[in-house]
């Protein structure tokens, strides 16, 4: 194989880490991906949101293909990963490359860092595509536990739905939105890059799918390429942690409300009133164990249960 045939391309990623099991077991991941690029000449890109040990960062920095993106000042996580989109963009330019594939990926996903997928996805790109929602095969969607598959399979369906009613229609591919990793040219990083400029987003995980969204509005090629995956044994076991399931709930709901599903936008308002509530509950310093602090916490509890 000849390295510089991927010369074209640069993966963005992010890494933050807290000590605990489910970052501990991810983060021997992380080098795998780095080698994976590193083997094939693919230069990377690397959001540093920290947390990271000294030891664990040095190590990282011994690869010569990274280029790391500090975080020097506070900002959202969608602000974060424009940063890196941007960064990648300057490498390009620096390095004469006219048509460069941008792709986004979790580091956890070092099986995608592959030679048959990106021959895939730079030939789609180099054939005027803007932007590519990498999908998975069988084999990997069989390899989730069982409520990230249900959780994923039930957003795919309601992006479907969203997508359909933003389209008027007119546009009846299936992507795989919740896999994760975003491809893309310079157009299409447009869209990624413009989101939230008015800064009124939440700015979170709707970074990444709200912009394809917008591309496909706006008539741009998006189009769905198939990936030669699986997943890494050990972000299976990660991900089937009850500390992983909630994350994902979260991810779920934040979402579908940014793409503009009214069911989780009605909730998230619901949320702003009992929470005021909640807040007035605590400032009259009602005690909980009367029957009137009882009740309020009862009350409480209830409406902030999911139908």
């Amino acid at each position: 194989m000849n390295k510089d045939e991927f010369k074209n391309i640069i993966v963005v990623t992010g890494v933050y880490y807290a000590d605990n099991e489910m970052y501990r077991s991810r983060s021997k991941i992380w080098p795998k991906t780095f080698a994976n690029a590193e083997k094939l000449g693919v230069k990377m890109v690397v959001r540093n949101d920290g947390g990271l040990p000294t030891e664990m960062l040095d190590s990282f920095k011994k690869f010569q293909n990274l280029t790391f993106v500090n975080k020097d000042n506070p900002n959202t996580l969608g602000g974060g990963r424009r940063e890196a989109f941007q960064r990648a963009l300057e490498i390009a330019d620096t390095e004469g490359i006219d048509n460069p594939t941008i792709i986004w990926i979790e580091v956890e996903k070092d099986d995608f860092i592959n030679e048959a997928n990106l021959h895939r996805l730079q030939e789609e790109i180099n054939n005027g595509t803007n932007i590519i929602i990498p999908e998975r095969g069988e084999k990997a969607w069989n390899q989730l536990p069982e409520v990230q598959s249900f959780l994923e399979k039930r957003a795919e369906g309601k992006f479907q739905q969203i997508l359909e009613k933003e389209t008027k229609g007119s546009f009846n591919k299936k992507l795989d939105i919740w896999f994760g990793p975003k491809v893309f040219n310079k157009e299409g990083a447009k869209y990624f890059l413009e989101y939230n400029k008015e800064g009124d987003k939440t700015d979170l995980w709707d970074s990444l799918m709200v912009p394809v969204v917008e591309a496909i509005k706006k008539g741009e090629k998006v189009e769905s390429v198939e990936m030669d995956f699986l997943y890494d044994k050990g972000l299976i076991e990660s991900d089937s942690s009850r500390e992983a399931s909630i994350k994902r709930i979260e991810q779920y709901t934040q979402i579908l409300a940014a793409l503009g599903d009214k069911d989780w936008q009605e909730f998230f308002e619901r949320a702003k009133d009992e929470l005021a509530s909640a807040k007035e509950v605590l400032s009259e310093k009602k005690t909980l164990d009367n029957p009137e602090g009882i009740e309020a916490k009862k009350n409480i509890v209830n409406k902030w249960k999911l139908k």
